[in-house]
């Protein structure tokens, strides 16, 4: 390279693209993703103290449950979403899911370290535990999302993630069924990799990472299995999207 292009790369440094949108991009809060990508986001900042999600219309006075936890509190001991499943953010987040884009896990990883050093850091977490997938459907897609997201928040906050979960029995998709559906289909799909032993998580505290809680019936599903079969003492739950609950 020239001396001059040299020079000219110093005082005028090339832009970083956008992911999302492939623009490039002068600032970000968020590495990867631009300001304006970001503002179409809804951030959570108000929620269900339990399960993390957004109440719709707004009706949560002095931290109470939302009604779904109020009629059966999940087993973990909270939850939280960085922002909520709708509109652009859930097309973002939908690309990297399906798309094979495997580089947003970047920018989705950082929202989740600023989640977690905002709600999860005092929790003395010992372990990151991602949500595993079916391996018909992780060969299909190339990877698992939610593994990718707890590698990068992993290095993040320096503490270890163990994909020790397996997913052995495949459900049909979960946007088709009634939430009493899911729970029946979801029964009994997680165990633990053959060559684990279970005794390292015992009396730990377990950090659950996903990309999106719908219902909150997968979340569920594997902190019963981690409070049960690998005697975790404490479980959470941090994902990067959740569905709002709406008050009929």
């Amino acid at each position: 390279m020239k001396v001059l292009d040299v020079l000219k790369d110093l005082i005028y440094p090339e832009k970083p693209v956008c992911l999302a949108c492939s623009r490039k991009y002068d600032h970000s809060e968020i590495e990867g993703i631009c300001d304006r990508c970001l503002s179409r986001f809804s951030f959570i900042t108000e929620s269900c103290p339990v399960c993390g999600r957004e109440v719709v219309p707004a009706a949560l006075i002095d931290g109470q449950r939302c009604p779904e936890c109020r009629k059966e509190r999940p087993p973990y001991n909270f939850a939280r979403s960085v922002f909520t499943y709708s509109g652009y953010a859930r097309e973002v987040l939908l690309e990297y899911k399906y798309g094979h884009r495997p580089d947003l896990a970047g920018p989705f990883s950082h929202m989740l370290f600023l989640y977690y050093d905002e709600y999860f850091k005092d929790q003395n977490i010992d372990y990151l535990i991602p949500v595993p997938m079916h391996g018909e459907r992780r060969n299909y897609r190339g990877y698992n999302q939610a593994a990718r997201l707890a590698q990068a928040l992993s290095k993040k906050i320096k503490i270890e993630y163990k994909d020790v979960l397996l997913r052995v029995k495949d459900s049909l998709p979960f946007y088709t069924l009634t939430k009493k559906a899911r729970k029946l289909e979801i029964e009994g799909a997680f165990e633990l990799e053959e060559n684990t032993d279970p005794t390292i998580f015992k009396d730990k505290n377990l950090l659950i990472i996903d990309d999106i809680i719908t219902t909150g019936t997968t979340s569920s599903e594997i902190s019963h299995f981690i409070l049960k079969e690998m005697e975790a003492a404490n479980v959470y739950v941090l994902t990067a999207a959740s569905v709002p609950v709406k008050l009929e």
